[in-house]
């Protein structure tokens, strides 16, 4: 359902009606007393996130224990793609509900390009190798959290050894990280 925006929107916006699934709105932490939301349109692709400084809940960190629990079992996941269904890797429950659970956050990669400007972390596993040592717990699950996003629901292609490669590389820091 479509309208003319009012109120201080410019004259070129329009206000839209859009559902969304109930565990998006439970886990944003949204009702109708909380319910801004910044939608942002990159000419590919509509991305719904919590506004800079919003007091929606993010869940806060787990304990190093559960994070390297998850960690080590998904970096053996990955390693052994090729011996393991690939809905596993695909379905919101196993991942992205766990790395939410453990307090990370998809942010579409923000938080790491903002940590290693210039570096291509998500594309270039030897770049990604470099920043090892210098990357911190949360920017690292949030940048998993992102890549993983990024082929369960963006990319139209198949991952590849490498990308399999870059999910190995990254849960084997997270739980070196998390000991």
């Amino acid at each position: 359902m479509f309208g003319k925006a009012g109120g201080n929107a410019s004259r070129n916006s329009y206000t839209c009606r859009i559902s969304l699934p109930k565990t998006w709105v439970d886990r944003m932490g949204l009702n109708p007393e909380r319910r801004e939301v910044q939608i942002a349109f990159d000419g590919d692709r509509i991305t719904i996130q919590q506004p800079e400084g919003s007091s929606i809940k993010q869940a806060p960190l787990a304990d190093n224990k559960r994070i390297r629990a998850f960690a080590l079992v998904w970096e053996q996941m990955y390693r052994n793609h090729a011996n393991i269904p690939f809905g596993f890797f695909e379905d919101m429950d196993f991942i992205g509900k766990g790395l939410a659970d453990l307090g990370f956050v998809m942010d579409c990669g923000e938080s790491v390009k903002r940590a290693f400007p210039g570096v291509d972390v998500f594309k270039d596993n030897e770049a990604f190798k470099r920043i090892m040592d210098q990357v911190d717990l949360q920017t690292l699950g949030n940048a998993i959290f992102s890549q993983w996003r990024y082929w369960n629901h963006w990319s139209m292609g198949r991952m590849e050894e490498a990308d399999f490669e870059w999910f190995v590389i990254a849960y084997s820091r997270l739980a070196e990280l998390a000991a």
